[in-house]
């Protein structure tokens, strides 16, 4: 079995992502991306996997982050949305 993560594979992963190789690169060193729980053609990556990675991408380079405090307030922000649909849904029900 052919091992996931190459350079080949982090370069055209990152193309069709349009998403910067060293940032990609530093994703899957740090544990924020793990490339067998990612499809291994991008097309067929799911909507929050992108959403994730692309706000991964929007902390890191806006609040000049690494990738591993990106990772953990992105883990931080979908815990706080998840909340919220909870709460939201208790609410709607009337509980």
């Amino acid at each position: 079995m052919k091992r996931r993560g190459s350079k080949k594979e982090l370069v055209v992963l990152a193309s069709s992502l349009e998403i910067d190789v060293e940032f990609l690169r530093d994703c899957v060193e740090h544990g924020a991306l793990s490339l067998e729980e990612f499809p291994a053609d991008p097309r067929a990556a799911s909507p929050a996997q992108l959403a994730r990675l692309r706000r991964l991408q929007r902390l890191c380079g806006g609040l000049e982050l690494d990738v591993f405090a990106g990772s953990i307030i992105v883990e931080l922000l979908e815990r706080l949305d998840a909340l919220r649909r909870d709460l939201e849904l208790l609410r709607r029900s009337g509980r």
